[in-house]
């Protein structure tokens, strides 16, 4: 675990894959432009509260939409770090080239890769989802189904004392 200064400058994200995502992710739809509108604002929020560090699962849907947002945020608020947080290896296999080319563009960018085990298990999810919530002071999350490793992250997180921000919430709101 980090030490305390660490922790308080960083902020984990959790949230669903595209199927439980608003419009099935369909980035194009005006759901899921107001997902990535209140993400940009929950980013912006955690940067105004000094926070530099992000640590980011890489899976696909709210992962990736939460690494994309840190490296846009990245551009105009100096020095930003995303940290990869990954199951195994082998996380892409199985997914489709379009999928497999956002995922290599952010690991392009990241500051750090770090990962749980060589091959993606059940229990590698569960200990690159703990490992997330040891680095930092604070989550942002995308959570609607009381079910799966979001609703572990999101648990293990408030259970450890981290301030939980669930964007699903507030899009309930709209």
């Amino acid at each position: 675990m980090q030490d305390l200064f660490n922790r308080v400058s960083g902020c984990c994200f959790t949230g669903h894959r595209p199927d439980a995502l608003p419009a099935f992710g369909n980035e194009q739809t005006e759901e899921m432009q107001s997902l990535v509108y209140l993400l940009n604002r929950a980013v912006e929020a955690a940067i105004e509260d000094g926070v530099t560090e992000f640590f980011v699962g890489g899976a696909q849907g709210f992962d990736t939409l939460a690494a994309e947002c840190v490296l846009r945020q990245r551009e105009t608020h100096a020095p930003l770090s995303l940290h990869l947080a990954l199951p195994g290896r082998n996380q892409t296999n199985g997914w489709s080239a379009r999928d497999k080319a956002r995922y290599s563009a952010i690991l392009q960018e990241a500051s750090e890769v770090w990962y749980a085990s060589d091959v993606c298990s059940h229990e590698s999810m569960r200990r690159r989802n703990r490992y997330l919530v040891d680095q930092t002071g604070r989550c942002i999350a995308y959570l609607r189904r009381m079910r799966g490793g979001t609703l572990y992250t999101v648990n293990y997180a408030l259970d450890s004392g981290l301030p939980v921000d669930n964007i699903a919430e507030r899009m309930m709101l709209l």
